[in-house]
């Protein structure tokens, strides 16, 4: 037979499969270009998410109970948010780059006005001749690297101000239009992922349930630090252990240095005043008892409530802290989270026979 012979079946296209091949080559390029102009406001969107998710409650009540008009209540629920989570963590936070500023000349101070002897730490000879232990260096080396961390950090906040505004005005007015428009927006997600519909639930749903299993296991556990370290305070003889405790409690949901923000200068206030035994009471129970309390405590509170395995929850939150920074708290389990529950849907789905047209 003479002619071209047919091309092979891996080039055939027809139209639909062009359109395909183009329309979401497009797409992917367009989404891809979107995440690039909104990445410097992921922190602010997560942040309104979940917001909007802890407080939602309150504004489905609003809604049903105080007003139907979806834009007052909105408003009500973003203005709530932002009086009670949002404003009194960011008055922490600038009271403490105040404080820190003074923080190490301070101690610069109080060391000074203490002999040498007093700051020093009895050792045997034999020992002092490979290990000579200086309280003052100690002392003022932890203080002096923790206040350049915060200092540093409020720099940067300054030098980037304008940007900070604009990135917290993002937040509230996303936090405002999710509280609005949140359920049309979800719904109108769901619908057009290429999912059947249990699926789509089941992975909003379980996406739904770790976000609020980190936000309740966050406040747990920091309140729970405050509660211990308030007791360590009592017992150390701290004046206004309460209101230590609830500083405690502020201080450990700053990612990184967490509580040790509280502790670790008011050892060193104690040492000076009460001595060298409470300041070192006051150093191991804010470092062993209620620095590590969260290591334990956290991957178990939250990992009851998003029903993921403890280990794999603790990973997810130290090495999404390692890659995301701050936000890591929140990706890392949501991450595990989105893998956990697409394993458990191909596994249901693997072994299922074919519903479309025999080949």
């Amino acid at each position: 037979m003479n002619g071209t012979p047919p091309l092979p079946k891996l080039l055939r296209f027809d139209k639909a499969q062009l359109f395909n091949f183009f329309f979401f080559g497009i797409l992917l390029f367009l989404l891809y270009q979107l995440l690039r102009i909104l990445s410097p406001f992921t922190g602010a969107i997560l942040v309104s998410a979940t917001l909007a998710l802890t407080f939602y409650p309150l504004n489905l009540w609003t809604r049903r109970r105080v007003v139907e008009n979806r834009t007052v209540a909105a408003a009500f629920s973003t203005l709530t948010a932002v009086l009670t989570v949002v404003l009194p963590l960011l008055v922490f936070g600038w009271l403490l780059l105040q404080e820190s500023r003074e923080l190490y000349p301070k101690t610069n101070q109080w060391l000074t006005s203490f002999s040498q002897r007093d700051l020093q730490i009895q050792m045997p000879e034999t020992l002092k001749t490979y290990w000579d232990l200086d309280l003052a260096d100690i002392v003022t080396g932890n203080l002096k690297t923790i206040q350049e961390n915060i200092t540093s950090s409020g720099t940067v906040l300054l030098r980037n101000i304008f940007f900070f505004l604009v990135s917290f005005v993002v937040m509230i007015i996303t936090l405002f239009v999710l509280f609005r428009d949140g359920e049309r927006f979800l719904s109108w997600l769901i619908d057009i992922l290429p999912m059947d519909q249990e699926y789509k639930h089941r992975i909003a749903n379980q996406l739904y349930t770790t976000t609020m299993a980190v936000v309740r296991g966050l406040l747990l556990t920091a309140a729970c630090q405050g509660l211990i370290g308030a007791l360590g305070w009592w017992l150390a003889g701290v004046p206004a252990p309460a209101l230590f405790g609830v500083l405690t409690s502020f201080a450990a949901l700053v990612p990184f240095v967490g509580t040790s923000l509280v502790w670790l200068p008011l050892s060193a206030a104690m040492f000076f005043w009460k001595g060298l035994n409470t300041g070192l009471f006051v150093l191991f129970w804010g470092a062993i008892v209620v620095g590590l309390l969260d290591n334990v405590l956290r991957p178990i509170l939250i990992g009851k409530g998003a029903k993921l395995p403890i280990f794999l929850l603790f990973l997810g939150i130290f090495g999404g802290m390692k890659v995301y920074g701050p936000l890591g708290l929140l990706l890392g389990p949501l991450l595990i989270s989105c893998v956990m529950v697409f394993l458990q849907i191909y596994r249901e789905t693997k072994n299922l026979p074919h519903q479309g047209d025999s080949i």
